[in-house]
């Protein structure tokens, strides 16, 4: 199998028959007709969700991250993350943006890890998709050790005794002639709850896809202890039926993973037999939950009373009224409400740098009319569109005017944040959480803290 890395806005190039590859890098790889077919027929067949750009004998990707498993080919997509002198070289860039990758999911709740659990992981030696199984089936197998998910099940059984309710009917159709049997529905309280077959159902998948030894181990343990549940051909039908309660929680972002896997980023059929597996991740949402859990975090050490509303969660408004309800609802990534007033936050996962620092600063218009909406529907003081820091990145400051064509008191700034640095090291993960609670002081008292710019 052709094992490929490519870094986020990377091109994909067909290698035409007689000819020798060049040296693959992490922004550009080349792959034979066949698996170029291949993965274009698989990534159409997604319609709305295209992870690639596709040219001519080219393809470019976008800002999906994750991992293609297809016959033949192992296709990484990782994020391009900018903001150091690159003296690091390719092959250690590849292993931190791999490694940042995990900590980002862990803190933004894609996947059901948290950042102690990578330490004893080898990650620069495995594919993305290898370290989330093997982290997946640690936590299952941890929980399904402290007991399964159990709950009652109503159920309908001929059996030699009375339980339950007597179904009449049913009853003296099948046994009129067979006084010692009794038609009951009852229920029972057992392991066999969709929780568990989705979970069932997500280890057998992964256990077929997995090459690690410690994650086939792990795997099958939890198949041995999930023995008694019932196995689901096509266990898709089941995650809607799924009921989440204080009883069963713990299993929450186990169930969330296996809802990735099994659902909308499963393993799909395309170009005929071929069976395809993907695990992608949007890296704007990604970023976005990213910040909005570090963000949590420093908040809490200022102790300034400040209440964090990711995607303004209970907080969101109509942006206009019409004649059948509100128009446009508004949702931005981050609401601070404090006593010294409201702060939106809106990520972006753009790469802005000198070059691009025109008047608009190298926003797209779009971005600028979404934060002055949230600054004047939310009545904030002060609107944040924060980026990830790149080579000659430069911070710039707005100022809103009112019909008058005044400055009407609030602001708009343009920030960044450093991730080029190695997030499974704690202390760079505290200095991370530590700029932005720079930010947040920033924000809350711009009079004092804010320079010129």
């Amino acid at each position: 199998m052709r094992r490929v890395t490519l870094r986020e806005r990377g091109r994909i190039h067909r290698l035409r028959k007689g000819r020798l590859p060049p040296h693959d890098n992490p922004d550009a790889c080349w792959l034979e007709s066949r698996l170029f077919d291949r993965l274009m027929e698989y990534d159409r067949s997604r319609e709305t969700n295209a992870i690639f750009d596709w040219r001519i004998d080219e393809a470019r990707a976008g800002q999906w991250v994750g991992v293609i498993q297809m016959p033949g080919l192992l296709l990484e997509l990782l994020p391009k993350i900018d903001g150091g002198n690159d003296t690091e070289g390719p092959a250690n860039e590849i292993v931190l943006a791999r490694d940042n990758l995990l900590i980002m999911l862990a803190e933004a709740g894609h996947v059901p890890l948290r950042s102690s659990d990578l330490a004893d992981l080898a990650t620069h030696k495995n594919p993305l998709h290898e370290t989330l199984i093997t982290l997946f089936a640690r936590r299952l197998r941890f929980e399904l050790l402290r007991g399964a998910d159990r709950g009652y099940i109503s159920t309908v059984d001929d059996l030699r005794m009375m339980r339950g309710k007597l179904m009449i009917g049913r009853h003296i159709a099948r046994n009129a002639a067979r006084r010692e049997r009794f038609i009951c529905a009852f229920d029972e309280f057992t392991a066999d709850t969709d929780l568990s077959r989705v979970l069932k159902a997500s280890c057998r998948m992964l256990l077929n896809l997995s090459r690690s030894n410690e994650a086939s181990e792990a795997l099958s343990h939890c198949l041995l202890m999930l023995d008694d549940v019932s196995d689901e051909i096509d266990a898709r039908p089941l995650l809607d039926r799924v009921v989440l309660t204080r009883r069963n929680e713990r299993f929450a972002d186990l169930f969330a993973f296996s809802h990735l896997v099994l659902e909308e980023l499963s393993p799909s059929i395309s170009g005929g037999r071929s069976t395809v597996f993907s695990l992608l991740f949007d890296m704007d949402r990604v970023f976005e939950g990213f910040i909005a859990s570090m963000i949590s975090r420093a908040a809490r050490s200022l102790s300034d009373g400040m209440e964090i509303h990711p995607q303004a969660k209970s907080k969101r408004r109509y942006l206009m009224e019409g004649d059948r309800g509100g128009v446009l609802n508004l949702r931005p990534d981050i609401l601070i409400e404090s006593a010294h007033g409201r702060i939106v936050i809106d990520t972006k996962w753009k790469r802005i740098g000198v070059e691009s620092q025109q008047r608009q600063a190298g926003l797209g218009a779009a971005d600028l009319y979404q934060i002055y909406a949230y600054t004047r529907r939310y009545g904030a003081s002060r609107s944040i569109l924060l980026l990830p820091r790149i080579a000659g990145s430069i911070e710039r400051d707005f100022a809103p005017l009112d019909p008058s064509g005044e400055q009407d008191g609030s602001s708009v700034a343009l920030r960044f944040i450093n991730l080029h640095r190695n997030l499974r090291r704690r202390s760079e993960l505290h200095a991370l959480r530590d700029e932005l609670a720079l930010l947040l002081k920033e924000s809350l008292q711009p009079s004092l803290t804010s320079a010129p710019r």
